[in-house]
């Protein structure tokens, strides 16, 4: 293989999948945009929206457990595929419904097709990249999910405006469609099935069960449970909160939400680019990992528990959009742990765990939010949760987290 033929397939590879997390994210958050009108209009309360809001996210966690494995043995390609056609269709589909119950099913049919986005990632990163440059590679995939939920949200909210909520998930679904077509035409490693790699790294398991003897497998765990709950508030309640506790219009908080997420994108870049130049310099993957780890999600805390007490809106909206910056700032190195820790051909396996754990936390995130609005009648103390549960996560990622080895220096290796 060629030089260049090589950077093409790598710039092809994140760049699909680049495009991937901006649709998932942009369809994910496009509810939170309409929320406000469809309580509005079906007299929904803040209690039963949370579980709307959340029903993604029940068939995206379960799924986890079956799309790692389903990676790891038919390859990225046509799983991939398969699940943004899902995923698309269920987007398309979400104007047929009207109750609470019947958008809560379409919604988790959303959250399975894009179910196998995280193991999908990592094995394809795990491929093409070397442990010297994966956190950027992660990190510049990741943010296509800060794209999407910055530009998604001024579009739904645009959308919204002009023709109606329906028209909002016709333009998305339809949009997503053409990106599953180009997926299956254009992808370059189009190979059905994976070749197999040596287990060269003490960190490996015959079975799913077998990962769960590793101490470092609690750490990843129970740190994306953190990690994923404080995001998850803001993907799933940031346009609400912005609506009904800081009173602005149904357009503002559309343009307004996007504000974090754009931070979020140029953070998700800096965290990766920093993940690698620390390796570069000589620093311990381990270091460099934690350290990023730790000063992101704590830094996160401080400033989402001080936005919950402040009456000025701009600077609410200020220290939220550097929670979500520093929360976004680990995205590399968070997502880089299950390719550093294990052998390549289980890292569909390890990412899922990492990840079926962690969106325990965001399923539950909209839901505790919702309730707690719902009882309180302000985020308030929703804030202080999400900022808890941040810490909680920083925590299990520094302390639980054993040490890091580096399974594969060469992506070639097995080529």
């Amino acid at each position: 293989m060629s030089s260049a033929s090589s950077r093409s397939e790598k710039f092809l590879t994140v760049g699909f999948y680049w495009a991937g997390w901006l649709f998932s994210y942009a369809i994910r958050y496009a509810l939170g945009i309409v929320a406000p009108i469809l309580m509005k209009l079906y007299h929904i309360s803040p209690q039963t929206m949370g579980y709307v809001l959340s029903g993604w996210n029940w068939s995206y966690t379960g799924g986890m457990l079956v799309m790692g494995p389903l990676v790891d043995r038919f390859g990225a390609w046509i799983v991939t595929g398969a699940g943004s056609v899902l995923w698309g269709l269920a987007t398309v589909a979400l104007p047929l419904a009207s109750l609470p119950a019947s958008l809560f099913s379409i919604r988790l049919l959303f959250g399975l097709g894009h179910s196998m986005l995280i193991a999908a990632t990592a094995a394809s990163v795990s491929r093409e990249f070397g442990s010297k440059e994966r956190a950027r590679a992660i990190a510049f995939a990741y943010s296509g999910n800060q794209v999407g939920l910055a530009a998604g949200a001024i579009f739904a909210a645009f959308i919204l405006v002009r023709s109606g909520w329906q028209a909002v998930f016709y333009w998305m679904g339809g949009c997503s469609l053409l990106l599953s077509a180009a997926w299956f035409f254009f992808y370059p490693d189009r190979r059905i099935g994976t070749r197999t790699s040596p287990p060269n790294s003490s960190f490996h398991g015959s079975s799913w069960v077998d990962f769960f003897r590793h101490r470092s497998t609690w750490g990843i765990a129970l740190g994306q449970l953190g990690y994923l709950y404080a995001l998850g508030v803001f993907v799933s309640w940031l346009p609400g909160y912005l609506v009904l506790e800081r009173k602005m219009t149904l357009l503002q908080s559309g343009v307004v939400s996007a504000l974090p997420f754009w931070v979020g994108l140029l953070a998700t870049l800096g965290g990766g680019w920093l993940g690698d130049y620390l390796v570069k310099r000589g620093v311990t993957t381990r270091r460099s990992r934690k350290g990023i780890i730790g000063t992101g999600l704590t830094a996160a805390t401080l400033f989402v528990t001080s936005a919950a007490f402040v009456k000025q809106d701009w600077l609410a909206v200020t220290l939220l959009t550097l929670c979500v910056g520093s929360i976004r700032l680990t995205t590399g190195s968070v997502n880089s742990l299950p390719i550093d820790l294990t052998a390549r051909a289980a890292v569909g396996t390890l990412s899922s765990i990492q990840n079926f754990f962690g969106n325990i936390g965001a399923v539950l995130a909209p839901i505790v939010t919702g309730y707690l609005v719902n009882a309180t009648g302000s985020f308030t103390i929703a804030l202080v949760v999400a900022g808890g549960l941040a810490l909680f996560g920083a925590a299990a990622y520094v302390f639980v987290l054993g040490d890091i080895v580096t399974t594969y220096e060469s992506p070639d290796t097995l080529r």
